[in-house]
């Protein structure tokens, strides 16, 4: 009797047990709110929503946007002004056309300090040297790639600006025994850092 009782005390939990016990039911089945790939979508450049003949006020507007580690965010604007339906919502990202050659700014997207060269091209940004690299990790607020190789002859701190987004500004330092250089980004990125072999190449996305 006590080994029937056994059997169909096994059998009732292997029923009605879930696959993670932590969770309830109810949490269990709702959808992920993030994913762990980032889907790679044609960039933004303007669209139109056209009002009901009976809206008069604009209240607010939600962006619901995926982040670089595949996540998803979803940020309300408040806006509470009139608008006049027969007018079309025009959106756009501002910034998106280029930039007229007198307002353009006086920067370079390359920089060269004699034994390393940085050229910029896209999304990717390469270190030439003759210098073997070390290790290469990265530092938040702000987001920064930072490359270590060896160099024993000292030098002179070297920084400059770029005007090659999403890279922002390169320093390179002079540490005793292996040089070091930072490229600090104009935001958060998933970026990859190879070795190359004219030096190292950066990839941000």
């Amino acid at each position: 009797m006590n080994k029937v009782l056994y059997i169909s005390l096994i059998v009732a939990c292997a029923t009605f047990a879930r696959e993670n016990p932590f969770f309830s039911t109810a949490e269990s089945s709702t959808m992920p709110i993030s994913s762990n790939t980032v889907i790679h979508k044609p960039p933004l450049t303007s669209m139109t929503y056209s009002f009901p003949d009976q809206a008069r006020v604009l209240k607010e507007a939600t962006f619901t946007f995926q982040n670089v580690d595949g996540s998803f965010e979803t940020r309300k604007l408040e806006i509470d002004q009139s608008i006049d339906w027969h007018h079309p919502l025009v959106l756009s990202q501002y910034g998106s056309q280029k930039t007229a050659p007198d307002t353009a700014v006086s920067k370079s997207s390359n920089a060269n300090n004699g034994f390393i060269q940085f050229v910029h091209s896209g999304n990717q940004i390469s270190l030439l040297t003759k210098d073997p690299i070390l290790r290469s990790f990265s530092l938040g607020d702000p987001s920064s790639i930072i490359i270590d190789f060896i160099h024993t002859a000292s030098f002179s701190p070297y920084e400059k600006n770029l005007s090659a987004s999403p890279y922002a500004k390169i320093k390179v330092t002079y540490h005793a025994k292996f040089a070091r250089a930072i490229i600090t980004l104009d935001g958060r990125y998933a970026c990859t850092v190879s070795k190359t072999d004219r030096g190292a190449s950066v990839i941000c996305k």
